[in-house]
């Protein structure tokens, strides 16, 4: 059996890709979002998870990187250089590799943007993170301490299944895999390539037995965007196929 939760990440980043994302959700095919505090279009990613929790499910996209702002900017945090702004994701990146971001501040950063989501009465079905930083062991054991005192048990794992051939991130990924045993999550993960025009094409074929996120960045403004929203904004090539290989689709709240 084989089953699919196409996962929105960024709802809520701005309002261009809210809407592109809700169009998405409306088209048929997203069955899943992620959203982000503290952004342009948060509140509104709020009501819309809000009005449709019977129709979806919702995360927390855990922000880190690429400038912006911690829930709480006041505090001196090891997840900032500048005051008040997180570092640029290959940055941040480098210092969750050595050492650099206190348990401490990871877990107060994650507890308050996921307060955030609870206080707006989100119901909040799983986690993963911009840039995919919650994949390094520093910042996954910090998240999977507070998710325990917070209830969660799915969490996006490291990406394991790859559209184009990508040995070398297998093999790293493999390695970052460890810290999330006894964790939840989907059997496998595939991002979207943004350069890769052919991708829901080749989806149906090459998808395996069993339960896959596969997630995208849904958006009009920018070309890569568009790329990886296109086949679910026009989903009836994709959803035949879908269809005719017998995949289903679901969202995490039917697997809880």
């Amino acid at each position: 059996m084989r089953s699919l939760i196409i996962n929105a990440d960024d709802f809520g980043l701005d309002r261009e890709t809210f809407n592109t994302t809700v169009d998405c959700f409306e088209a048929g095919l997203l069955t899943s979002a992620t959203i982000m505090v503290g952004c342009d279009a948060s509140a509104q990613a709020y009501d819309f998870a809000r009005q449709n929790r019977k129709r979806f499910s919702f995360g927390l996209h855990f922000n880190i990187v690429d400038g912006f702002r911690p829930v709480a900017p006041e505090i001196d945090t090891s997840l900032c250089d500048e005051p008040g702004a997180f570092r640029e994701s290959m940055d941040q990146r480098y210092a969750a590799l050595i050492g650099m971001l206190t348990t401490t501040d990871i877990r107060r950063e994650f507890r308050l943007q996921l307060e955030e989501l609870r206080d707006h009465h989100v119901e909040v079905t799983h986690v993963d993170s911009h840039g995919h930083l919650h994949k390094f062991p520093s910042v996954i054991y910090s998240l999977r301490q507070e998710m325990r005192r917070a209830g969660l048990t799915w969490v996006r794992r490291p990406q394991n299944m790859f559209l184009n051939p990508n040995g070398k991130r297998r093999m790293v990924n493999n390695v970052f895999m460890i810290p999330f045993w006894g964790m939840m999550y989907t059997d496998y993960y595939c991002a979207v390539d943004q350069c890769d025009g052919t991708w829901a094409k080749r989806l149906p074929e090459v998808l395996p037995n069993g339960l896959t996120e596969v997630s995208v960045h849904p958006g009009r403004a920018e070309a890569w965007r568009l790329n990886e929203a296109a086949p679910l904004l026009a989903p009836r090539e994709l959803s035949k196929a879908l269809k005719m290989a017998d995949i289903s689709l679901t969202r995490y709240r039917a697997w809880v």
